[in-house]
């Protein structure tokens, strides 16, 4: 009976890290923007790409947009890290991944005009994978933490569709 316990918890080791990977999506991959929704300008001519690289620490995205590019890395450890916008504009970042879903927040400072106080913009981003893995939807969301701004829908909210490559 012994060796059985053993063996049952031994197998419980073993197959632990592979149970736990298997409740939260993996993300990593590329992907190319095939459409959009909402209050967002899409055209046949936009060409974004997005390229994942997912650990269990970290979600790095790489995003090539209309060839400007940007690398991110988003702690999923609940800790901010180091954020750089496609305009170059510096912030902060973090990442949540629940099951399924992931969640990419980041935080930049806005200036509106020249000697005016800036604000913070917060974006964030709830991602879902299609249940075949091949398309990626990003529901994007903007707000104004901490301004007077807050609390108002100034920037719409959008989707951006893309399919695996």
């Amino acid at each position: 009976m012994r060796a059985y316990l053993h063996a049952f918890i031994a197998a419980l080791l073993l197959l632990g890290p592979s149970l736990g990977a298997a409740e939260g999506q993996n993300f990593s991959g590329s992907y190319t923007l095939t459409g959009a929704k909402g209050d967002f300008d899409f055209t046949k001519d936009t060409v974004w790409t997005i390229s994942v690289i997912q650990t269990g620490a970290a979600i790095e995205v790489t995003r090539v947009m209309d060839g400007r590019a940007s690398v991110n890395r988003f702690p999923l450890d609940g800790t901010e890290g180091d954020y750089t916008s496609l305009t170059g504009v510096r912030g902060k970042c973090k990442g949540e991944l629940k099951g399924k879903n992931l969640t990419l927040e980041s935080v930049v400072t806005t200036y509106p005009a020249r000697n005016r106080p800036g604000f913070d913009t917060r974006t964030r981003e709830r991602w879902e994978l299609s249940a075949n893995s091949k398309t990626l939807t990003i529901r994007n969301d903007v707000d104004f933490p901490g301004s007077s701004l807050e609390g108002l829908h100034v920037v719409q909210p959008w989707t951006e569709i893309y399919t695996r490559n």
